[in-house]
């Protein structure tokens, strides 16, 4: 008899065990699952996105060619593989718990809307202008693993899903702002103001990173320059189509009037470029002319933010036509101090350098004393 009941408590633990597990593997299913399922075949259906928080908006939009632009900044092209990133982290949350519905605790997580503390981010995907669109709002993110605290609106159950949405409310965030990152051997010379920088000349083959040594640094004499303004020249104009940027964009206005102390023109190999900037406040807005010309080096491809490329003039000169852009801050910085001869600010002395002597930049790391 014992046997027999010792048998038959073991089965029962056995299906104890299975059930449970069997219930344990169908909740991790649940909540493992997608938490926008929709968006696997809806992505390449979305038309339109609107990014929202406290006061700020962005809109992106999908032309009829596919091309997706900033509609929020006169339809310049954004940047897509930013767009791409947003809908694949959208689609790529998995739910791995089921939260509060509690409207008190929506706040507590950035997921309050309408919020009063200006802390929730909204995404609304739109398939078309007439239908309702996919709302979203990302609350806060845990970084160990990486979770996101999601809530689908209306709803008001909150979610904690796998993975995480990178995304700025901020148009410059969604558009490519280096409009030009040429090699230091596409670079002829620049001019500004009557002062002249060109390249010296080179018995070797010029290295791939410039620096005010490679350059020499003439004026007309219709502006009196200082020796410590044409110095600095050289590392400003000098390596400036290396990294020719912007931090803002608009349509090109009709009442445009440029100034000759906000006018650059750069030639090289391919091509002369002339900024036309107009002085607006504290800031700069300029106009990129580009004239191609022939005898250039041919189009290169360009593959990393920063990289050094070529492009085609000709297709450049139309990307850049009927735009303004605005000059970064760093930029505006540069300009000023040539213009007004200001000084370099000194660095503030390091604490951990206090009776030590510094060392140049180029020099070899030496072992702190003992």
């Amino acid at each position: 008899m014992l046997p027999i009941l010792a048998v038959v408590a073991g089965l029962t633990t056995l299906l104890a065990v299975w059930a449970i597990g069997s219930r344990v593997a169908n909740s991790s299913r649940g909540l493992q699952s997608s938490m926008f399922p929709e968006l696997s075949t809806m992505a390449n259906a979305v038309q339109a996105i609107e990014l929202l928080h406290d006061e700020q908006r962005i809109r992106l939009e999908r032309g009829s060619d596919g091309v997706w632009v900033l509609a929020s900044r006169d339809n310049y092209p954004a940047a897509v593989d930013r767009v791409r990133d947003l809908l694949g982290g959208l689609t790529n949350l998995q739910q791995d718990q089921a939260l509060t519905t509690k409207p008190e605790r929506h706040q507590e997580l950035n997921l309050a809307w309408p919020d009063p503390e200006h802390r929730a981010r909204i995404v609304r995907l739109f398939t078309s202008a007439e239908g309702a669109p996919l709302e979203v709002i990302i609350g806060q993110e845990r970084m160990t693993p990486r979770s996101t605290y999601v809530r689908r609106l209306p709803e008001a159950q909150v979610w904690r899903c796998r993975g995480g949405v990178n995304f700025d409310i901020e148009a410059g965030q969604w558009m490519r702002r280096d409009l030009l990152s040429l090699p230091s051997t596409e670079f002829l010379g620049a001019t500004w103001l009557g002062m002249s920088v060109t390249p010296r000349p080179m018995s070797q083959e010029p290295p791939t990173q410039r620096s005010p040594e490679m350059f020499q640094t003439t004026s007309d004499g219709s502006t009196p320059w200082s020796a410590a303004q044409m110095a600095a020249s050289r590392s400003v104009l000098g390596e400036w189509p290396a990294r020719l940027e912007f931090s803002d964009v608009r349509a090109a206005h009709k009442d445009f009037v440029p100034s000759a102390d906000r006018t650059i023109s750069f030639h090289v190999k391919g091509a002369l470029l002339v900024m036309e900037g107009q002085h607006e406040g504290d800031t700069t807005w300029f106009r990129l002319r580009v004239e191609p010309k022939t005898g250039g080096s041919p189009p290169t491809k360009e593959h990393e933010i920063g990289d050094p490329w070529i492009p085609d003039w000709n297709q450049f000169a139309k990307s850049v036509a009927g735009w303004e852009f605005q000059l970064p801050a760093w930029r505006e910085a540069q300009l000023t101090r040539l213009r007004t001869d200001k000084p370099e600010p000194e660095a503030p002395p390091r604490p951990d350098m206090k009776g030590r002597t510094p060392q140049p930049l180029s020099s070899t790391v030496q072992p702190a004393p003992n």
